[in-house]
């Protein structure tokens, strides 16, 4: 038998008829399928499929296989059922429960399209019933009677499905961490969607229940709101504030929510999970009880209704496609095409297809503006914030002030007449906040400052991006790169996502790197010797930020220690051998500030005001070739912030 593709259904697949493509994520494929028994039994299923390039994977393959035993052990009404795991043709499958419906991705997106939001009872029931699932998996215990502290981990809207008949049901526990699963994870191992995390989960800390709490209390947010709660800027934006649990104020939003509801969702999003409600149960009674204070009675019928008058053009749509397929039984299989992106700029004809990651390079290269539209076939045109795997790359886009042709720099030069030291010391001094453009042959960097300290990097650096950078410092090899960017579309186009997704990196991994590598890319530039800057005061980044965890002026002798050419060094210090070395008394710094390492505090005590350079070199002793690079590097640093005289 030939296993089926995309491009053909429907087909047999062992004792199953798959006869549409849900969905492809990274890692698996859904279907809807069909089961037949004996006197016409029909029975409507979803089949999840691994792909065909993690078939062989044998971690993917147990988390798929944990995945089916867990919800094998959660019979409840607000769960998705689970019904089959099997192996066929080398491919290891699940068959589950069909919903007909919708997630509350959807719901939440067709209102945002009509600027509307989901009336607040039917948010409230939606999450109420959705936390009985939740708590019912947190309480499950095995046949043993023993809990089975079943943590699902990646509870977010589109884990919510909502059934036409008004039904609510959890999906998805395939990352959920269970007592004595087959595949371990480890302390705070997650995989799972960037904007739906506890900060625990951020931190890499142990996990319970709460931290499901947590992220349905995001849930809750966003449905009353309407919007994404995290969901904009890069990853370190979102792992940021989800760490430190800054939660916008959905009054903002929503004005005329209630005080009590207001208090409910604040307990939930607590940052410390002894802080929130202890368990999924107690969090639905505090709904529940604010429903009954408010005299509101609400129940499955009221979303049916509400349901059936939002997606009324799909149902429709539904029925009339499904009466075709039944009128052409047995006349031949439909056809499910790859998707394809097409776009059309402002007096151009339309380009493609094209394929995301070109569309994304694109938006890095600022190529592709937002009056370009896009047109991923089988839909219409729309504009590219409204495209959800290309939206998350807007930040890429160039701001305003960066597309100003006409934009005055504060300050502006050739980096062969100022070095890198004494520029950022000047920066630091004045305190200035605002963008310093950087120029060299192919080269472009853009370094934001805050109040006279470097906060964040743009680069047009390949080796710069995220996957190269984690390749280059050993942190991923150069297939699991490979392997993410294959699945990004299944992670909203994020590499960092998607590497979460992979289980690759933990989040607080992920934290840490983009930490180093916003700081790395500062610093390299201390290697550069020509090219140009230009400062615009008052162009501040608009994004969150990482804690560099060094101050500006250590970050100025950091980038000497560890970028600035030795060679270089020596040529400023060769004709001036003979020279003494004076202190000065500067009002406006300290060298405490530099962090300075011990050989290079050596060099700085032994400044007294009478020793040349030829001098200090020679006090090495047994390390001596150490104490010269030392040297050479901490009297340029000290020089460049006018700390010493030489000469």
């Amino acid at each position: 038998m030939t296993t089926p593709g995309l491009e053909a259904l429907p087909q047999q697949f062992g004792k199953y008829l798959l006869v549409e493509r849900i969905a492809q994520g990274g890692m698996a494929e859904i279907f809807k399928a069909k089961s037949y028994g004996v006197s016409g039994f029909e029975k409507t299923v979803v089949i999840k499929r691994i792909l065909p390039h993690f078939a062989e994977d044998r971690e993917f393959v147990e988390m798929l296989i944990d995945e089916a035993k867990i919800c094998a052990q959660l019979q409840h009404a607000n769960i998705v059922q689970t019904f089959d795991l099997g192996r066929l043709e080398g491919r290891y499958y699940i068959a589950m429960e069909y919903v007909h419906g919708v997630d509350l991705v959807r719901v939440l997106h067709r209102l945002s399209r009509a600027k509307r939001r989901l009336p607040v009872e039917l948010c409230c029931f939606i999450l109420s019933e959705a936390l009985k699932g939740l708590d019912f998996a947190h309480r499950a215990t095995g046949p043993d009677g023993q809990p089975l502290r079943i943590i699902h981990r990646d509870f977010n809207p589109a884990n919510i499905l909502l059934s036409y008949h008004g039904e609510v049901k959890v999906a998805d526990f395939g990352i959920a961490k269970a007592r004595a699963r087959g595949s371990q994870t480890e302390v705070g191992g997650l995989k799972g969607k960037m904007g739906y995390l506890s900060p625990e989960q951020v931190n890499g800390a142990e996990l319970d229940g709460r931290s499901d709490v947590f992220t349905a209390g995001i849930t809750f947010w966003e449905c009353l709101a309407g919007r994404r709660m995290f969901g904009s800027g890069t990853e370190l934006d979102i792992l940021l504030q989800i760490r430190e649990a800054r939660i916008p104020d959905l009054r903002a939003v929503v004005p005329e929510i209630s005080p009590s509801l207001l208090a409910v969702l604040a307990r939930a999003l607590q940052k410390r999970p002894e802080d929130r409600f202890r368990t999924a149960s107690e969090f639905k009674d505090a709904i529940d009880d604010y429903l009954f204070e408010s005299g509101i009675k609400i129940s499955g019928s009221h979303l049916e209704a509400y349901l059936k008058h939002l997606f009324a053009d799909h149902i429709e749509e539904e029925r009339v496609r499904l009466e075709a397929e039944r009128a052409a039984a047995g006349s031949g299989a439909t056809r499910a095409a790859p998707p394809r992106y097409f776009v059309r700029r402002p007096g151009e004809s339309p380009a493609g297809p094209l394929p995301m990651e070109r569309l994304n390079e694109l938006i890095a290269a600022g190529q592709l503006t937002e009056t370009a539209e896009i047109l991923r076939e089988g839909s219409q045109w729309k504009p590219v914030r409204e495209v959800p795997e290309l939206a998350v790359h807007l930040s890429k886009l160039p701001t305003p002030e960066e597309s100003d042709p006409d934009a005055v720099a504060t300050y502006q030069g050739l980096i062969a007449e100022v070095s890198f030291p004494k520029l950022f010391y000047r920066l630091a001094i004045a305190e200035e906040s605002g963008r310093l453009v950087l120029i060299r042959p192919g080269v472009k960097k853009e370094i934001y400052l805050r109040s006279g300290m470097p906060e964040f990097v743009k680069s047009n650096l390949t080796t710069e991006r995220l996957g190269e950078y984690l390749v280059a410092k050993n942190i991923i090899t150069a297939a699991q790169r490979d392997d993410a960017v294959r699945a990004m579309q299944g992670y909203s186009g994020r590499l960092g996502d998607t590497l979460i997704g992979l289980n690759i990196l933990r989040p607080h991994e992920l934290f840490e790197h983009l930490q180093r590598q916003v700081r790395e890319k500062i610093l390299e530039v201390f290697s550069w010797t020509a090219g140009t800057y230009r400062f615009f005061s008052g162009q501040t980044y608009k994004g969150e930020v990482m804690p560099l965890k060094v101050g500006n002026y250590a970050l100025i002798a950091e980038g000497v220690r560890r970028y600035t050419p030795l060679d270089m060094l020596r040529a400023r210090l060769r004709p001036r051998l003979e020279h003494v070395i004076t202190r000065l008394t500067n009002p406006y710094f300290s060298i405490e500030k530099l962090s300075l390492a011990a050989r290079e505090q050596r060099v700085v005590d032994s400044i007294d005001g009478k020793r040349t350079v030829r001098e200090i070199l020679s006090l090495g002793g047994t390390d001596n070739q150490e104490f010269d690079q030392a040297t050479h590097r901490i009297l340029y640093v000290l020089e460049e912030m006018e700390m010493i005289r030489i000469g």
